[in-house]
């Protein structure tokens, strides 16, 4: 005879295996969720836990799957590595600006073709009016260039590390010059409200290194045209013209746990992962196990 709540086949709870399935998503390794059971009178082994994971993950990458298609007005699109088995693999994660989960698919940002294509796919899928990525090349030329914009966050860090890099540069070599044009630049990336349109201070700056042909005059040169480049191509959403959204998913979903662990063993296992965490995060902060386990 089975004890009272163990399914057929099973011989432990779904209480006990959803407990387990918690504990390795709150930062617990397999073989530390099995070692912590026993001290609530419960018994799971490591590899009893990894299944359970694994089949519940499963279980949330399918009803997420099934769920109505969501219309998102802004889909926030980020690549990031997985070790998998070893070997470095790449996942891309489309999130709606709101913060929720839209897919997750394993591609490297390095595949252009197929990462331009299943981008395409999932903006029309959406029905979204904008595409929110960081400066990455293979994001360009997917969408009409008005609906594809650039994360202010990201924009104005990446640009301000080089400014910063090359102002330290200037110090060092004497160049007063560089040096008060790289603060100038500084304190434009930082200008809050932000112009949408090139400020002519800056096109004041392009103009005066637009001959340089070498050395850090000419390192000045290309940061400045990069920076009046793209000026116009980021983000002015008033709701948020980040792609934050993205990224802290990618981070509590993944990258925090990746870092405590030695790899997925497999890539079923790296998609349901991300799934899994977005289903317990729930609705409210609430969501119903008896769904996934």
């Amino acid at each position: 005879m089975r004890s009272g709540g163990v399914l057929a086949g099973h011989h432990r709870s779904r209480k006990l295996e959803g407990l387990g399935v918690v504990l390795y998503m709150l930062g617990l390794s397999y073989r530390g969720v099995a070692t912590f059971l026993p001290l609530l009178d419960c018994r799971g082994s490591k590899s009893s836990i990894e299944r359970d994971v694994a089949a519940a993950g499963g279980r949330a990458r399918d009803l997420h799957g099934q769920s109505p298609g969501v219309r998102v007005r802004v889909l926030g699109v980020d690549g990031t590595g997985a070790a998998l088995a070893g070997v470095e693999a790449g996942v891309l994660f489309f999130v709606a600006l709101e913060g929720r989960l839209v897919g997750v698919e394993p591609l490297h940002e390095q595949q252009t073709e197929k990462v331009r294509a299943h981008v395409a796919r999932v903006f029309a899928e959406v029905g979204a009016k904008e595409l929110r990525t960081d400066e990455h090349s293979v994001y360009e030329g997917i969408v009409p260039e008005g609906q594809h914009r650039l994360c202010l966050t990201h924009w104005r860090k990446s640009k301000g590390k080089r400014a910063f890099d090359l102002h330290r540069q200037a110090v060092a070599d004497g160049a007063v010059l560089e040096a008060r044009t790289l603060e100038e630049l500084l304190a434009l990336l930082r200008k809050k409200p932000r112009a949408p349109t090139v400020p002519e201070e800056l096109d004041r700056l392009v103009r005066r290194y637009i001959h340089a042909r070498k050395g850090l005059p000419w390192k000045v040169n290309q940061l400045l045209q990069h920076v009046e480049r793209t000026w116009e191509k980021v983000s002015d959403d008033p709701a948020d013209p980040t792609n934050n959204a993205t990224e802290r998913l990618i981070g509590l979903t993944f990258k925090i746990r990746s870092k405590t662990m030695r790899g997925f063993k497999a890539i079923h296992k790296v998609l349901a992962h991300p799934h899994l965490a977005f289903y317990l995060r729930g609705q409210a902060g609430s969501c119903d196990l008896r769904k996934i386990v």
